[in-house]
């Protein structure tokens, strides 16, 4: 039983390890996509401000804490979009701070049909605190601490309509070493993942007060296997602007957890959500799921699409 015990912490030590340095997860990623895809800048006629903040396998002792916010939105006179987030993600004693900066440029392709291509650039900090280091973390880490800083770059494309959306892109694009100390073997092996996304959705209006939203993204990271969430969301409230709406929806993430979510949007100018992460594998009978907070504020038009 002890031999057990041990086996398990060791397996949940080397999954925190390595999550460290992989972009985090993001459940209610339908709520802003921008997160992963820079092309989202400018697609709407309004700036917009949204946090999420992420608090995953709650009552495991080090695990993810992620929270971030972002702005973006379109020019006033060009069909382009700026925008930026501030991202602190940490596990155990392992931090990634980042900032980013957005340019995306919008074209017409079809009377209802766009397609944006966004570069975002940034910077992030990479840290390794090693006042906490426990027993379960690799010892040649215990008593030091590691900050490593460096560029960083992600590109996208996304096509829209007023009814359906679909984006490819492509984070952590360079691909960088985490220098870890002056051991060269281990900052070879330690660099931020390459992660590939392919993301969509529809809406459709079922009557005047009712409709359904499925989105779907698919999360691809070198040796590791392919990823897919899956949700629907089901909004009820009148179509007008200035009316508010609440929805709710469930989720799917292959490997990892199924999600309960609710969400309640003010006057399109304040919006709520809330999600519950339910875990599916191995590791479900060690923590107490996940919990994830969006909240979200829309500014006024100040363009025409």
């Amino acid at each position: 039983m002890r031999k057990l015990t041990f086996i398990t912490i060791l397996l949940l030590s080397c999954v925190l390890k390595v999550s460290s340095n992989l972009d985090p997860l993001y459940t209610q990623f339908m709520t802003n996509p921008f997160l992963i895809n820079p092309a989202l800048a400018g697609t709407y006629p309004y700036y917009q401000i949204l946090t999420n903040s992420r608090l995953q396998w709650a009552g495991f002792t080090d695990s993810p804490i992620t929270n971030v916010i972002s702005m973006f939105g379109p020019t006033i006179n060009q069909p382009m979009g700026l925008g930026g987030y501030i991202m602190h993600d940490a596990t155990g004693p392992t931090s990634r701070t980042s900032i980013s900066f957005t340019y995306a440029y919008n074209y017409a392709i079809a009377e209802d049909m766009k397609i944006s291509m966004g570069l975002a650039v940034g910077a992030f900090q990479y840290k390794i605190d090693g006042s906490r280091e426990t027993a379960t973390y690799d010892p040649v880490y215990t008593g030091e601490t590691f900050t490593h800083y460096g560029p960083d770059a992600t590109v996208g494309l996304y096509f829209f309509s007023s009814t359906y959306h679909a984006g490819l892109s492509l984070t952590n694009l360079l691909g960088n070493k985490l220098k870890i100390g002056e051991d060269t073997a281990i900052t070879n092996l330690s660099r931020l993942k390459q992660h590939y996304y392919l993301h969509g959705g529809y809406k459709y209006l079922v009557n005047r007060e009712l409709s359904i939203e499925p989105t779907i993204i698919l999360r691809k990271v070198a040796a590791i296997p392919l990823q897919v969430d899956f949700n629907v969301r089901v909004w009820y409230g009148k179509r007008q602007w200035d009316r508010s709406k609440i929805w709710g929806g469930l989720s799917f993430r292959s490997q990892d957890a199924v999600t309960i979510m609710v969400g309640f949007a003010y006057q399109r100018k304040i919006e709520i959500g809330y999600s519950y992460d339910i875990g599916i594998n191995q590791l479900r009978s060690y923590h107490f799921g996940t919990h994830e907070v969006m909240i979200g504020f829309k500014f006024n038009d100040i363009k025409e699409y």
